[in-house]
């Protein structure tokens, strides 16, 4: 388009085609986003089921047993198996590829409906024990949600930044019913 002799150009409109050099530079955007989202996993998961060192027994207080301890105690011993169940069908699917990869498209499906139905039992788990309302039950909701969430808009293909969000807020999520219960005693 010409105007007084001057040629004026337009970018393509949002969401048009993207020019290759563009693609392939967003495509390793991606795919390097989704990468450190599952090291960050990896790390995640192995350094919070280590071991805490042990406490010097002088300067640790003693840990009082009420009402809001005794519940979350109970509750821990509840979700043990489900988040542990939850742990290793969650490795295994970080284990069969990159995203994106036929081996972990193939294996996506069978991820979906069985996280589907780890939230189901864990979610009655935790309406069974969630009174009173405390720390343990809202972070441990937000990871059950958090995990339904990503099941439902993960598909096949390379993730993207919505898949690789979801996933990152699940494991912030993670980190509370993990660190309650193991400071409470209870592994998984």
């Amino acid at each position: 388009m010409s105007t007084h002799g001057r040629e004026t150009r337009f970018a393509p409109p949002y969401g048009g085609p993207l020019p290759q050099s563009r693609r392939k530079i967003l495509g390793a955007g991606v795919v390097l986003a989704v990468s450190l989202a599952v090291a960050a996993l990896i790390v995640a998961i192995l350094a919070l089921t280590q071991e805490p060192p042990p406490a010097a027994s002088a300067a640790a207080p003693p840990n009082p047993q009420g009402p809001t301890t005794d519940a979350d105690h109970k509750l821990c011993q509840a979700i043990a198996p489900l988040m542990k169940e939850n742990d290793d069908r969650s490795n295994a699917f970080l284990g069969t590829g990159e995203p994106g990869s036929p081996e972990q498209d193939a294996a996506l499906p069978k991820f979906v409906t069985d996280t589907q139905d780890w939230a189901r039992r864990t979610q009655q788990v935790l309406d069974a024990n969630a009174n009173p309302p405390r720390l343990l039950t809202r972070t441990l909701q937000r990871y059950v949600d958090d995990m339904q969430l990503f099941v439902a808009s993960v598909r096949p293909g390379p993730g993207t930044k919505y898949d690789e969000a979801a996933w990152t807020d699940s494991i912030v999520a993670y980190g509370g019913p993990l660190a309650i219960c193991q400071a409470l005693g209870v592994q998984w």
